[in-house]
């Protein structure tokens, strides 16, 4: 315990200063956060449309009512778990400053984790909380809906945790890149417009063609947002649910051995251009 305080002590400053230079940029956040919302409406939208114009009050076993939620919830999960770890990796490659930081007495990688888990916590209180209460308050009055039980919210925000572990150990390993191409901007881009699409943020994965849904279960996108949301909605239950939460431990696992292997072969092929 001794020992934790003591790590716990060491790496919290870093999480507090993510969360002090957001507050700091307030406008620029919620510019950022108003961009999505805006997104996440059109998104409602299209959807509408398509169950209006389909005439089924079903597909694919997703209701109406259903997908508004999906796509709300889908929203502030992939929100509140996303980090710029592999930016930031090559931001300090660009400048030089990972020099600095790799001599420092700490772990470069738990460095980079509680800056990660700071946006998480201002993401969380500030973000997801506040919304995630005006949508259960906005469908409660509009269509008398319940909040989900408090053994559903606790899966889910066990998952969305496993999640931002998966999400931060790929990120971290991906900015390890940095090593190899220096510029990161291009592949950043891709890389994101590739998880907006396979982890089911914008289309929930049961739309896709079943034989992509089962090459996607060999792939850890799913951990990301796919998986917490479809138990936030029940659609994930008993041995599904346990399977679910193991992919995503499992994911964890192999990313972590991964990113250790990588970090292995990245520091030696370092190459400051600034500093």
């Amino acid at each position: 315990m001794t020992y934790m305080k003591r790590k716990l002590r060491l790496y919290w400053p870093f999480s507090r200063g993510v969360i002090q230079s957001i507050m700091s940029y307030r406008v620029n956040f919620f510019m950022f956060v108003f961009g999505n919302l805006m997104r996440t409406f059109v998104v409602y939208y299209l959807w509408k449309a398509v169950f209006i114009s389909s005439g089924s009050g079903t597909i694919n076993g997703f209701s109406l009512n259903d997908m508004i939620i999906y796509i709300f919830m889908s929203s502030l999960t992939a929100g509140t778990i996303a980090t710029g770890t592999d930016s930031d990796i090559g931001h300090e490659v660009m400048d030089g400053s990972i020099a600095m930081n790799l001599i420092k007495p700490i772990s470069y990688k738990v460095r980079m984790l509680f800056m990660s888990f700071g946006s998480l916590l201002y993401q969380f209180i500030f973000i997801l909380l506040p919304v995630w209460i005006g949508l259960i308050a906005v469908r409660y009055f509009t269509a008398g809906e319940l909040p989900p039980d408090a053994k559903t919210i606790v899966l889910y925000l066990l998952s969305l945790m496993l999640g931002f572990f998966v999400n931060f150990l790929m990120n971290f390993s991906f900015g390890l890149l940095a090593f190899y191409v220096t510029n990161m901007w291009g592949i950043g881009h891709l890389k994101d417009a590739a998880l907006l699409f396979f982890s089911g943020q914008l289309i929930p994965i049961a739309f896709f063609p079943e034989l992509l849904q089962k090459i996607m279960q060999f792939f850890p996108f799913s951990s990301l947002n796919y998986i917490p949301v479809m138990i936030y909605l029940k659609k994930l239950t008993g041995m599904a649910l346990v399977q679910a939460l193991g992919i995503q431990l499992l994911w964890i696992a192999l990313l972590y051995l991964l990113s250790l292997w990588f970090w292995n072969r990245a520091t030696n092929k370092l190459v400051i251009l600034g500093g």
